[in-house]
């Protein structure tokens, strides 16, 4: 039987040429297509920078984090900024013993990140 309590959710919100991206659920391998579409999507808008909130997001497996490498790839070549914000301890140390915290522009807030 699936959870669906813990099913990914997206609120885009645009401010100017830049937009924010807040999810609230797991990103697992499951989950992490339907929450990396609309984010590739996104990237056909043309937005100056993505900022993308995890503060509601508990738990993300390997799948999730190979779901925004290839975002950050797809945006580097559109030359678009990618901003990760608001990392749970959790996330953090998934970022970290990958040593993608060196790749990925990690703030602590969206304000900070959008300065």
């Amino acid at each position: 039987m699936t959870d669906h309590s813990a099913l990914s959710k997206l609120d885009i919100e645009w401010i100017d040429k830049d937009v924010v991206v807040r999810i609230t659920g797991d990103i697992d391998a499951a989950r992490a297509p339907s929450t990396q579409q609309p984010l590739l999507e996104l990237l056909d808008k043309n937005p100056r920078r993505i900022v993308v909130n995890f503060q509601g997001v508990k738990y993300m497996d390997s799948a999730g984090l190979a779901s925004f490498v290839k975002l950050l790839s797809r945006a580097r070549k559109k030359n678009v900024e990618l901003h990760m914000v608001e990392l749970s301890a959790m996330l953090k140390g998934l970022f970290e013993i990958t040593r993608l915290d060196t790749v990925f522009d990690i703030s602590d807030t969206e304000e900070a990140a959008l300065e």
